[in-house]
C-alpha cells in the first residue's frame, strides 16, 4: 500500500493553520546597498514567508519526546538552546535559509531547524528560537 504523501502533506497544514497562527520567516537581503562598493555592507532589506505555525515551550517538546526527524539544521539545539520551539507547516520552502522568525512584531532569532520530509514531500517542521 503505498502512502500517499500530499495528502498527508495537506491534513498537516490544515492542523496547523487551524490550531496556530501565521507567522514570518525573515532573511536579511544580501545584496549590497551601493554595487560599485559592497564592502559596505548590505541594504538592510529583507526576505520574508508567512507560514502557519503552532507555538511550543521547549520543554513540552523534551516531554512528548521529540526524536530527530530527518533533515536537521543543528537538532540539539533545536530542544536544548531555544526558548521557544514553532511547530510549522513551510510547505517546499528550505527553513534553514531564515535567520529569524517574526510572531506578533517580535522577532526571535533561529537557533535551530528541523524538517519531517518523506520522499520530496515537507510534513511539518520545527523551529527553535530565541530572543
Amino acid at each position: 500500500m503505498a502512502i500517499d504523501y500530499a495528502k498527508l502533506a495537506a491534513t498537516a497544514q490544515r492542523l496547523i493553520t487551524d490550531a496556530g497562527r501565521t507567522i514570518t520567516l525573515v532573511r536579511p537581503t544580501e545584496s549590497p546597498a551601493d554595487p560599485t562598493q559592497p564592502w559596505n555592507g548590505p541594504s538592510g532589506g529583507e526576505t520574508t514567508l508567512d507560514v502557519p505555525g503552532v507555538q511550543l515551550l521547549p520543554n513540552s517538546v523534551r516531554i512528548f519526546g521529540l526524536s530527530a526527524l530527518g533533515d536537521a539544521n543543528e537538532f540539539r539545539g533545536l530542544v536544548t538552546y531555544s526558548e521557544l520551539v514553532y511547530v510549522v507547516f513551510p510547505g517546499e520552502n528550505d527553513l534553514s535559509q531564515f535567520t529569524f522568525v517574526r510572531d506578533n512584531g517580535i522577532d526571535f532569532q533561529i537557533e535551530a531547524t528541523q524538517e519531517l520530509k518523506p520522499k520530496d514531500v515537507t510534513l511539518v517542521g520545527y523551529i527553535g528560537v530565541r530572543r
